[in-house]
């Protein structure tokens, strides 16, 4: 498995992105030359000065080069040869000593097979029951590759006590170290630190620690340039890419970008359902439950799905699920806890027979669909218009496209930045459902964005020492240059103020600047010894503070999508939400109706009752705007950023009160209503 490089650019930090045109330097500098050295200074019209302004401004608008591919890493050679149809050869006498140095006598079924074709390179899904050794399947292959070639293996797994159990039930021959939240930022460089100077193995962390996201500023993995060879990558509860992936831990889609497949080892453990444990508890509190439970101290135990994943408990004598399971997958997996020792063991099931736990799971279904209004915006927002083909117009002539005939574009990407939270409440989508759409348009064939780690967009500047200090780092600094004068162009004048706010991942996308350069150089500036005179403030220092704030979506879209592409990219987008909504829907009504004996309850229609409701919650929130979805999301009970339970869950005339009613149904009432009523 080859890791994808960490994207750097090569240029210092005050160097511009894209080699070859050396003058913009010059044309970032001449803004700045633009400025007056006072409020006062004259020197010409505003009009020839707006102009000037404009011309340096359009210079910074710079066409865009297409983004050179990073360069992969040497691969890890296979250590065994395969033939044209996938046929493994015999198994060598290394391989056994292998297997007699990590503690075992002989394999168990379908591991041998597993091994051999991870060590001739061969992608790999092992799907064994529970107990029969599927952690072997990466250890033994990882012992011999480092053995070879001093590379390593990821694991990534989903759950912190499941990488902690397989670090401490690892053989005394082989070493390993975990990646998690959990862990202190010295305890991360530790492991790291161990990871670089080849003294361990195995590699396991979360896809959130190799891909950034979600409480994760950036990837911690550092670049594979900085790392030993990695030989394969092996994906831990293999279920959770497909059940976990949407809306729920996007970061499972993400992690196909970040690797350049040659091997993988699929691995499905199953789990179950054990007590007092839940992600309520403290970290301290939840191992304490499962030691105890692992060392019998402790024999029934109720909690969520997620505790039996990776449980090496052989006397499991029965999973009681009090709830219906909302899939047969799950299903299976949560009761093969039980009897791992061959001993009988007995699974337990509550249906309730009216269908209570048909309506609560549908809800959660509903609860993370999208309407195809609320995707046109996000839309919008990702593919905001640029001026790429204004710019590179005559390039596009001289190189023989044409852009209504050629699929090759003007522009290959632009960097955008919006603020996390704003468009959480905007869209009234949850964190990880707006991240889930947009893996989608990463993983499309025509590659729409590329997602990048959540980065901090906006930036603070506050001069101590007045607007005389603010024009004094501008002729020092191009951002900070350039932002002024467009912030003239724009008709806000700071000759007075000491201070600028500006959206920094703009500022630096239409400079043609890498992010990471432009932040480096705005951090430099607290620290310029040419900029402390004067100021009064402690030696060492310039009195120049610069803060960021508002973590954001971070990625690079295209700028010049036509209306067809962008209504192509919508219905796309709304056709992937629908057919997963449809397909969990369809997975939940057959799992009810193999589990229930009876026919289906018939309600009554209950039409004009509910329309009087939707009147009357209305009338009583007539003060708020509601869409039709957002009423059936309250008579759900289904919580939203801009409608949580902690407000509306209070009013239990209405909270929760349909839910054994059809949410699309409800919706087209509500709409109804809503359009009765203006």
């Amino acid at each position: 498995m080859r890791l994808c490089w960490e994207r750097r650019s090569k240029n210092p930090v005050g160097s511009l992105r894209g080699g070859g045109c050396p003058g913009r330097v010059g044309k970032a500098t001449c803004v700045s030359q633009l400025l007056p050295s006072s409020p006062t200074e004259s020197g010409g019209s505003d009009r020839e000065k707006s102009e000037k302004i404009s011309e340096a401004l359009t210079h910074l608008d710079v066409w865009r080069p297409p983004d050179e591919p990073p360069t992969p890493p040497a691969p890890v050679e296979p250590l065994y040869s395969h033939g044209p149809e996938g046929e493994v050869q015999e198994t060598p006498q290394e391989v056994f000593e292998a297997l007699k140095a990590l503690g075992y006598s002989s394999f168990r079924p379908g591991q041998e097979v597993a091994i051999m074709r991870i060590l001739s390179g061969l992608s790999t899904l092992v799907v064994l029951s529970t107990g029969l050794g599927k952690s072997l399947c990466y250890q033994l292959p990882a012992y011999l590759y480092h053995k070879h070639s001093k590379s390593i293996a990821l694991v990534i797994s989903p759950l912190v006590s499941l990488m902690d159990d397989q670090v401490s039930g690892l053989p005394p021959c082989l070493t390993a170290v975990c990646i998690h939240s959990n862990m202190t930022k010295p305890q991360r460089e530790a492991a790291m630190e161990k990871v670089r100077q080849g003294e361990v193995q195995v590699l396991l962390l979360s896809p959130e620690a190799l891909v950034g996201g979600s409480g994760w500023k950036s990837s911690f993995v550092p670049s594979a340039c900085r790392l030993p060879a990695v030989a394969f990558a092996c994906i831990d509860e293999a279920h959770c890419v497909s059940e976990w992936s949407h809306n729920f831990r996007p970061s499972y889609l993400h992690l196909s970008p970040h690797f350049f497949f040659s091997a993988k080892s699929v691995r499905c453990p199953l789990k179950w359902i054990a007590d007092a444990y839940h992600a309520g508890l403290s970290s301290a509190e939840r191992r304490r439950v499962q030691n105890a439970f692992m060392k019998g101290q402790l024999r029934v135990v109720v909690a969520t799905v997620a505790f039996g994943m990776g449980l090496d408990k052989p006397d499991v004598r029965g999973v009681v699920h009090y709830n219906m399971p909302k899939n047969f997958e799950s299903y299976v997996q949560e009761i093969g806890r039980a009897g791992r020792d061959g001993e009988p063991a007995h699974c337990h099931l509550f249906l309730d027979p009216e269908g209570r736990d048909l309506h609560e799971l549908r809800r959660h279904i509903y609860g993370d669909s999208v309407d195809f209004f609320t995707v046109k915006k996000l839309v919008q927002k990702v593919f905001s218009p640029c001026k790429c083909l204004e710019l590179g117009g005559e390039r596009g002539v001289e190189s023989g496209q044409e852009r209504a005939g050629c699929p090759k574009r003007l522009c290959y990407k632009h960097e955008r930045a919006f603020p996390i939270q704003q468009t959480v409440e905007s869209l009234d989508i949850r964190q990880e459902g707006i991240e889930t759409l947009l893996c989608y348009l990463e993983l499309h064939p025509r590659r729409w964005l590329e997602l990048l780690p959540p980065t901090y967009s906006s930036c603070r500047l506050l001069c101590y020492g007045g607007p005389r200090q603010l024009r004094d780092v501008a002729r020092s600094s191009p951002p900070v240059a350039v932002c002024l004068a467009r912030e003239r162009l724009a008709g806000r004048d700071h000759g007075h103020t000491s201070s600028l706010e500006f959206d920094v991942v703009s500022l630096s996308d239409s400079m043609g600047w890498e992010v990471v350069l432009v932040k480096r150089a705005l951090r430099q500036l607290q620290w310029d010894p040419r900029l402390c005179q004067g100021t009064g403030v402690p030696r060492g220092k310039t009195g120049v503070l610069v803060e960021f704030g508002d973590l954001s979506f971070h990625l690079r879209a295209y700028g010049d999508l036509t209306d067809r592409e962008l209504d192509s990219v919508c219905d796309f987008l709304h056709g992937r939400v629908v057919a997963r909504e449809k397909a969990a829907l369809g997975q939940l009504r057959a799992c009810f109706q193999a589990f229930q004996s009876l026919g289906p309850v018939l309600l009554q229609d209950w039409e004009s009752r509910i329309r009087a409701d939707i009147r009357h919650f209305l009338t009583v929130r007539q003060d708020e705007k509601f869409s039709g979805r957002a009423v059936a999301r309250i008579f759900h009970g289904i919580s939203s950023p801009c409608f949580p339970a902690q407000v509306y869950g209070r009013d239990r005339r209405f909270w929760r009160k349909y839910l054994p009613f059809d949410f699309h149904r409800l919706a087209r009432l509500a709409t109804e209503e809503i359009l009765a009523g203006r």
